[in-house]
């Protein structure tokens, strides 16, 4: 028996070494501290570090701290409800996999290609700010706009092509300095017509709070999925509420809505460090070097960023292709598993950034906020849609939630419901500022994201000639062992076998 002890290792060994070349060509070459840190990251960029000052300049401390915990619950609402469907579903836990088994396959279709491309138009604006974050040191523009758009398109290529743990890799210890940078901040704070505003900045908080949900792309490159994914997600509900909403709350001791320097940055639309509260609170401290140290933070927040907004995408439309939603050619991929002529279509979103070469740039990084936001919105909809299509299902078909073997997440169907509801009055509501006076311009900036999901939907229902939704007691709720268990224990019994042979 000791000698079957001794060579146990060598099982998990074999097993795990089998369990790195998957079916689906994607490899399990993320680690759980990657995934945690990948959530975490999304939501610690420029959304909060720069975005908050215009929150803070239109809608004052007080509201524009309640629309960050407003959309942080809504937030909390959504990984929940995502919680339980990735219990369920196991190493198929996506979004496109949930929406179009429990919703339809027009609402996956719209979703895969609004979702993925919600990201696309992420990454430019996250170039965008990168280029307007340089411009905070770089007052003479010695270092062209351009140089900068293609240098940091061709790194976050680089990134994302390799390995999916090298891309891990990279984002951990990125996410580690922003962690450093916040935490470091709040210590450093410590010793020193509302409503409409406070819905005006819902966008700004919005953008801030989403990548969140990325722990449910992972789940063909993470072993034991299913048993991770919940686990981490309600982690990273603590510790974005916490970093998001204290940090914004800390530096409103130090920072005043009428501030002058936070007014003239946003009236000039700097949209770099100098529109950051949290630069602008150091400034006011009175310490020369830190607004520096402070505005490089912001950048490598933004490049992490610009990371995401390839590896999100990419991941989409592989899972897209199972349902034949998108081209084949985007689910090859090299030999470490990466889909890089995805990323590659992605990558070239970036050159979109080459618009803030003129002087339209804080323009055009909040046109694109703005679409990809709601974007985001319609995504989030959608994942709490399921779960309550996804809810019902199971009590129309007679089975006992409580007797599944996977995670429930609490106060369901409510919470999916009340963060469905919000998200649907947000997206529809959020754009009212362009009616009183009539703006042109922003109605389109606001409501052109709803008008291409709804050409995707009824497109696809128009093109299939199936206008109906999947019925509840027709939903596939079937709960399968995850692949990863099935083959460790097949592999783990074939070597006992051998031992005792």
């Amino acid at each position: 028996m000791t000698e079957v002890k001794e060579k146990l290792p060598e099982v998990e060994i074999e097993a795990a070494s089998i369990l790195s070349i998957p079916d689906n060509k994607l490899k399990k070459h993320l680690k759980p501290r990657h995934v945690n840190f990948l959530a975490l990251g999304g939501s610690l960029g420029v959304g909060l570090l720069i975005g908050s000052g215009g929150s803070l300049a239109i809608a004052g401390p007080v509201g524009m701290l309640l629309s960050y915990m407003i959309m942080g619950l809504i937030t909390m609402c959504t990984l929940f409800s995502l919680a339980e469907m990735c219990s369920l579903l196991g190493s198929e836990g996506n979004f496109v996999e949930m929406v179009s088994r429990f919703v339809d396959k027009s609402a996956g279709f719209a979703y895969t290609w609004c979702y993925a491309l919600g990201y696309n138009l992420t990454l430019p604006s996250e170039i965008s700010s990168i280029c307007l974050l340089i411009g905070y040191w770089d007052t003479e523009k010695k270092l062209p706009d351009y140089a900068i758009v293609l240098i940091f398109t061709f790194f976050v290529l680089m990134v994302n092509i390799v390995d999916v743990g090298a891309y891990g890799e990279v984002e951990f210890w990125i996410t580690m300095v922003k962690l450093l940078l916040i935490v470091g901040s709040m210590i450093f704070y410590k010793p020193v017509g509302k409503f409409l505003g406070v819905w005006r900045v819902f966008i700004n908080a919005g953008f801030g709070f989403q990548g969140t949900e990325v722990v449910a792309l992972t789940n063909s490159e993470v072993p034991n999925f299913r048993k991770m994914a919940p686990s981490l997600m309600k982690s990273v509900i603590v510790r974005i509420i916490t970093f998001n909403v204290v940090s914004l709350f800390m530096v409103t001791l130090m920072v005043a809505s009428n501030d002058d320097k936070l007014l003239s940055a946003v009236n000039a639309g700097a949209g770099n460090g100098a529109e950051s509260p949290f630069v602008i609170a150091v400034e006011n401290a009175g310490v020369k070097v830190l607004p520096s140290v402070v505005n490089g933070g912001i950048l490598i927040a933004a490049m992490s960023a610009a990371n995401t907004q390839i590896y999100i995408p990419s991941r989409t439309y592989f899972f897209g292709q199972k349902y034949g939603y998108c081209p084949k050619f985007l689910t090859i991929t090299n030999r470490n598993g990466v889909p890089y002529y995805s990323v590659i279509c992605n990558a070239a979103f970036g050159l979109l950034a080459l618009l803030t070469l003129n002087n339209t740039a804080e323009q055009v990084f909040n046109w694109l906020m703005n679409l990809t936001t709601v974007f985001g919105f319609i995504g989030w909809t959608l994942i709490n849609y399921a779960f309550i299509r996804y809810y019902y299902g199971l009590k129309k078909q007679g089975i006992d939630r409580d007797e599944l073997p996977i995670y429930k997440s609490p106060l369901q169907p409510y919470s999916a419901i009340f963060a469905a509801l919000m998200l649907v009055l947000i997206t529809f509501t959020q754009g009212f500022t362009a009616f009183i006076p009539w703006d042109t311009q922003n109605f389109f900036a606001a409501y052109i994201s709803l008008v291409i999901f709804v050409v995707f939907w009824v497109g696809y229902k128009g093109c299939t000639k199936n206008f109906r939704q999947i019925p509840l007691e027709n939903i596939d709720l079937s709960y399968s062992q995850d692949e990863d268990e099935l083959e460790y224990h097949s592999r783990a019994a074939r070597y006992m076998d051998k031992v005792f042979s």
